[in-house]
C-alpha cells in the first residue's frame, strides 16, 4: 500500500532545520498548557537558563495567541460554540546560541496587511525605542474590540535577539498564509 504522504520527509525537514517541536492544529488554552508543560520540560532537560525557558515559552504563548484571534481557518472545539483559530506552532535550534519560535497560518488580506504594517514600525524601531513604544502603549491602555491591548507583537520584539522575520503569501483561494520567526538567545 503506498500513498504520497512521506513521513520520512517530514522527519528529514525537521531533522535538518533542527526543529525540536512543532504542532499543527486548533489552538486552545489546553493545547498552550500541554505545549507549554512540554516545552518547559525539554528545555530544562536541555540546561537551559530559566530565564530563557520563560523568554522562549513567553514568544511561543504570543505566537499561538496571534494564530488563535487572528487565523480564517478555524474549528470549533466544544458545546460553548466558540471557534479557535488553527496554525502551526514551534521551536529550533539554529544556532548554538539561538532558539527559532516560528508560527504560521492563514489571515485575511486586510489582516496581513495591518500585521505587516505593525511588523514594518515595530522592526524599525531600536532597543530604547522599542521599550518606550511598549510602556507608552501599556499607559494608554487601549483595549481593542479583540480585548487585546496590542501588546502581542511589542512583547514577542522585546524578547528577540534580531528583527522579527516574516513573509506572506497570497493563496488561491484569496486569504493570505502569513509565517512568523522570532529568535531569542541562549545567554544573555
Amino acid at each position: 500500500m503506498s500513498s504520497n504522504f512521506d513521513v520520512h520527509a517530514i522527519y528529514r525537514l525537521m531533522h535538518d532545520n533542527h526543529i525540536q517541536f512543532s504542532y499543527k492544529g486548533p489552538i486552545t488554552q489546553e493545547v498552550l498548557i500541554s505545549l507549554g508543560d512540554t516545552i518547559k520540560e525539554k528545555l530544562h532537560r536541555e540546561d537551559c537558563d530559566a530565564k530563557v525557558v520563560r523568554r522562549v515559552f513567553s514568544v511561543l504563548v504570543e505566537a499561538a495567541h496571534n494564530i488563535l484571534k487572528y487565523s480564517t481557518e478555524k474549528t470549533y472545539m466544544d458545546e460553548s460554540n466558540k471557534a479557535t483559530g488553527i496554525g502551526l506552532i514551534g521551536i529550533g535550534k539554529t544556532e548554538a546560541d539561538l532558539f527559532l519560535v516560528f508560527s504560521g497560518n492563514i489571515v485575511s488580506p486586510g489582516e496581513a496587511k495591518a500585521v505587516e504594517e505593525k511588523l514594518v514600525h515595530i522592526n524599525q524601531l531600536t532597543r530604547d525605542e522599542l521599550n518606550k513604544s511598549y510602556q507608552q502603549q501599556l499607559k494608554q491602555g487601549t483595549i481593542a474590540s479583540d480585548g487585546s491591548a496590542g501588546l502581542g507583537l511589542f512583547e514577542v520584539a522585546r524578547k528577540s535577539d534580531r528583527p522579527m522575520e516574516y513573509n506572506f503569501s497570497p493563496l488561491e483561494d484569496g486569504n493570505v498564509f502569513f509565517e512568523l520567526k522570532i529568535y531569542v538567545k541562549v545567554e544573555d
